[in-house]
């Protein structure tokens, strides 16, 4: 911020040396006659509506070779071997143009907007006034490596999953992410195919092929959008179809009993319209249409209690308002990177009705609903709610439905250390035998195997203590350390819920100039519920998108 504010002064005190000179310019003119002087009166402090004149794109390598902590042959190497995003690349997605009026609000989206690409390490943008005429504008930009093989092997609950994967999020600097992965884990392998383009054919249209063939089944997907690209967007729109086959596990006490066959192949197109940015709120409006065909099976049990074989397909109106402004952090839910933190509200509702006409095999509503609070509750202690409902009603078969409610409370102690209090509590309406809630392992209570409870309703509570080291190896590794203690339960509805305890500390270690940005967690969580069919450890390793 006071780099801002020192740079922010020194271009002021240029502008008022340049207008100075400018005026002295202009009177000599005038006395001599000359009826076509410029205008070189200062414009004030605002830039508000001034004309954009011209737009640099300055886009730096990964590492800054001019600092001497940043010059050693790693760094060196790194820049060499790695392809700069294009200029083209960022201008596309810039959303202002020259002979567009300044708007700061555009910029600050911009600056946000390029940040949230995996392979854009830091963008910040500056303008620099010209007497008379309008704003230059220089566009900064830090690129992340983004070629990642990796081969990995985690562990979390007592189950093991490796993987090797080839990732490059920005092939030729174009911005775009192809993914090949072979993975396995305690439900199936798979081999995946991905390809990602978020500017596709300009204008930050999005698409993303996804190809799987799985162990028990395949995933065929594909989707193109053109989404609501800022604050003050007026439309959007959205296609997509995807078909799955898949086994679906059924657990007991952490231990699978049975598999059901699953076919799913849906269609969604929808249809966005809204009036922008009025009064610091975003309204906006979308029309949709939704075919989904679902088909089960056995697969090692006869004697299990199949779902029904459905198809929906019904149209549905979607409301969104927004009402967000946003603060940037570092150490907030990674490390060492400049994070955008939305404060202000958000609401999401959809409501579609399925019908026989629209060859539906039943009648009823579609509801889903989600709403999420950011606040300061003091200076330093930072509040975070969501809410989520989803409803649906049948004629002939059960109604189903989830509810989630989840909350976090951040309290910084400076920029290295903070407490943060994480609950959640999430119910399920008739939930199928593979859709129960679950706790233990990656679902919360690290102590305990994953799946260890399951059942229509479960409420988890942690505590933790995190301290961020100041300690940056090569400008490339930020380590953490986080001490821990958790509490909940899984539990059918009507039973007395059976609440376990653990406590835990463990290690956490992020690279900050790599795309995928994930911070590994090695944790140590001993239970502390009387059980003799668990160990008294558990050893929780796993690359996770959070501390």
């Amino acid at each position: 911020m006071f780099n801002s504010l020192y740079s922010g002064f020194a271009e002021f005190q240029k502008y008022v040396h340049a207008s100075r000179a400018g005026i002295v310019a202009c009177l000599l003119l005038a006395t001599t006659g000359h009826s076509g002087a410029q205008d070189c009166s200062p414009h004030g402090e605002s830039l508000e509506g001034l004309p954009i004149l011209e737009i640099t794109i300055d886009n730096g390598d990964i590492f800054d070779l001019g600092q001497e902590d940043q010059n050693l042959w790693i760094h060196r190497w790194a820049n060499r071997l790695h392809i700069n995003t294009r200029k083209s690349t960022i201008k596309e997605q810039l959303l202002f143009a020259p002979e567009d009026g300044y708007n700061q609000q555009l910029i600050d989206e911009t600056e946000r907007l390029l940040r949230g690409r995996s392979y854009i390490h830091d963008a910040d943008i500056t303008a620099e006034v010209v007497c008379g005429k309008g704003v230059k504008l220089t566009v900064v930009t830090s690129d992340n490596w983004t070629l990642t093989p990796s081969i990995s092997v985690s562990r979390s609950g007592g189950e093991t999953r490796t993987a090797f994967e080839i990732e490059e999020s920005n092939l030729l600097g174009l911005g775009t992410e192809i993914k090949i992965l072979t993975e396995s884990d305690e439900e199936r392998d798979s081999n995946a195919f991905v390809y990602r383009d978020k500017n596709w054919l300009g204008n930050l249209k999005g698409l993303t092929l996804e190809l799987a063939d799985n162990s028990d089944g395949h995933l065929y997907r594909v989707d193109m959008e053109r989404p609501f690209i800022k604050l003050n967007s007026k439309y959007a729109w959205s296609a997509g179809a995807s078909s799955v086959e898949r086994e679906n596990p059924v657990y007991e006490d952490g231990d699978e009993v049975a598999k059901v066959g699953e076919s799913n192949d849906l269609l969604l197109v929808s249809y966005g319209w809204s009036d922008g940015l009025v009064d610091g709120s975003v309204s906006r409006y979308r029309l949709g249409w939704v075919a989904n065909k679902l088909r089960y099976n056995t697969v090692d049990d006869p004697n299990i209690e199949l779902p029904e074989d459905v198809d929906k397909s019904y149209p549905f109106f979607e409301y969104e308002h927004l009402k967000v402004k946003y603060v940037e952090r570092v150490n907030f839910r990674v490390m060492g990177i400049t994070e955008d933190i939305e404060l202000g509200s958000s609401l999401r509702a959809r409501v579609g009705w399925k019908d026989e006409a629209y060859e539906s095999t039943e009648e009823g509503h579609v509801l889903q609903l989600d709403f999420n609070f950011g606040s300061f509750v003091t200076t330093h202690t930072l509040g975070i709610l969501q809410l989520g409902l989803s409803h649906e009603s049948n004629k002939t078969i059960d109604d189903s439905g989830r509810a989630l409610m989840q909350g976090q409370l951040y309290n910084f102690r400076g920029v290295n250390h903070s407490y943060v209090i994480s609950s959640r509590l999430e119910a399920a309406q008739n939930p199928e035998l593979f859709e129960r809630i679950e706790v233990g392992g990656d679902s919360g209570l690290k102590g305990y195997p994953v799946r260890f409870q399951t059942g229509e309703r479960a409420f988890t509570l942690s505590a933790e203590r995190r301290a961020y080291f100041n300690v940056y190896l090569w400008q490339l590794l930020k380590f953490g350390f986080a001490v821990f203690a958790e509490a909940g339960s899984a539990w059918d509805s009507g039973e007395n819920p059976v609440w376990l305890s653990d406590v835990g500390t463990g290690l956490r270690l992020v690279s900050t100039r790599q795309s995928s940005s994930k911070v590994l967690h090695i944790d140590i969580a001993f239970p502390l519920s009387e059980n003799d069919e668990i160990d008294d450890y558990q050893l929780y390793v796993k690359a996770r998108t959070e501390f």
